[in-house]
């Protein structure tokens, strides 16, 4: 049960997360049809449909992390991809909002089923051939937002530079989003599925994320519970009962008290960090047989994408559960470890994530 509780909880987290642009999307499309289809997956996140590394935010990002050749390469094969693989949705119609949403429930339970497995593999010193195997088999199945890949692969690059390899020659160029099918897209609407979208952006962002998505998204949110209501408004006599999946998992993950992920921390993986610097961290310990390891996980634009961040400790600590620590960096064997100038118990933060 408490399984299926945080596959609903990330794949709510990432419907959630891609709300604001699909309602910039559909604005764009009603402006002008024509240049909204070629607009917005340049200018989104990468949640629609086609190769997410197509978004220019996450080539900056891609820039900004692993530098113009990385990045410039992952943007020309999503534009090859798209220009010349992938199948092209029939562009007729244009889907409402419920279908896009529809369109992107399968991507994301499959990338809250298989979230674990790449920090589980970061932390197990895997064989490189089996690290890059594993990130690219994620990557496929989870089809991740372009943004989302970026920020997974950043941490990657910390503890397993080939998972972080595999990541990104997958994840928003050859990924299931990609290869799948294109569909007709038709005009529906659903008076209740609008309701429960309305409800549940309206529950996130009240809360400021609620440790679903990244703070800086909740004011979106806003804009979206207000356009959501005003559309059940609208077609409160429209009845189109299978757009309401994904309504009712973003809700239902609004309401469900999931955990974060587990991973057993081994190694640091503080970006950028260097011996000598001082460190001032709270998270919850983790011991694996005599060593102790501060963890705490960090989202780049929602839960879904949640990644540990994790400080060995240079000695084993008697303390249980949430903990803050202060301290310096110092080299240990090929690794970083956290020399303990005060240590100290603390109460459960109310919002567990920390936020990139």
């Amino acid at each position: 049960m408490r399984v299926v509780s945080a596959i609903v909880v990330n794949a709510a987290a990432m419907l959630l997360e891609s709300a604001p642009f699909i309602l910039a999307g559909a604005i764009a499309v009603r402006i002008s049809a024509r240049l909204g289809r070629h607009v917005v997956p340049y200018l989104g996140c990468g949640c629609g449909n086609g190769p997410s590394a197509r978004s220019l935010p996450a080539f900056a990002a891609a820039w900004i992390v692993f530098g113009p050749f990385v990045a410039s390469a992952r943007l020309g094969a999503a534009i090859v991809v798209e220009r010349f693989i992938a199948k092209r949705a029939c562009a007729r119609d244009h889907p409402s909002m419920l279908a896009d949403f529809a369109a992107i429930v399968p991507f994301a339970v499959g990338a809250a089923a298989l979230a674990p497995l790449l920090p589980a593999t970061m932390g197990s010193h895997a064989p490189r051939q089996f690290a890059v195997a594993v990130a690219a088999l994620v990557a496929f199945v989870a089809s991740p937002c372009a943004l989302g890949a970026i920020g997974i692969a950043a941490v990657a690059r910390q503890t397993a530079p080939a998972a972080a390899v595999g990541f990104l020659c997958v994840a928003g160029i050859f990924d299931l989003r990609t290869w799948m099918r294109a569909r007709k897209h038709t005009e529906g609407h659903d008076c209740v599925a609008y309701a429960l979208a309305a409800t549940a952006c309206a529950l996130v962002a009240i809360r400021n994320g609620a440790a679903l998505v990244n703070p800086r998204i909740a004011p979106a949110l806003w804009i979206c519970a207000i356009v959501f209501a005003y559309l059940a408004h609208r077609y409160r006599m429209h009845a189109r009962p299978a757009l309401r999946i994904a309504p009712a998992v973003m809700l239902a993950g609004c309401v469900l008290a999931a955990p974060p992920p587990t991973y057993s921390a081994t190694e640091t993986t503080l970006a950028d960090a260097f011996p000598g610097e001082h460190i001032d961290f709270t998270g919850t310990l983790v011991r694996s047989g005599s060593a102790s390891t501060l963890l705490r996980y960090a989202i780049t634009c929602c839960r879904a994408d949640a990644a540990p961040v994790a400080i060995r400790l240079d000695s084993a600590m008697n303390v249980r559960g949430w903990a803050h620590a202060r301290g310096t960096l110092v080299r240990h064997g090929g690794e970083l470890r956290l020399r303990v100038d005060s240590i100290e118990p603390v109460a459960a933060p109310a919002d567990p994530f920390i936020y990139r």
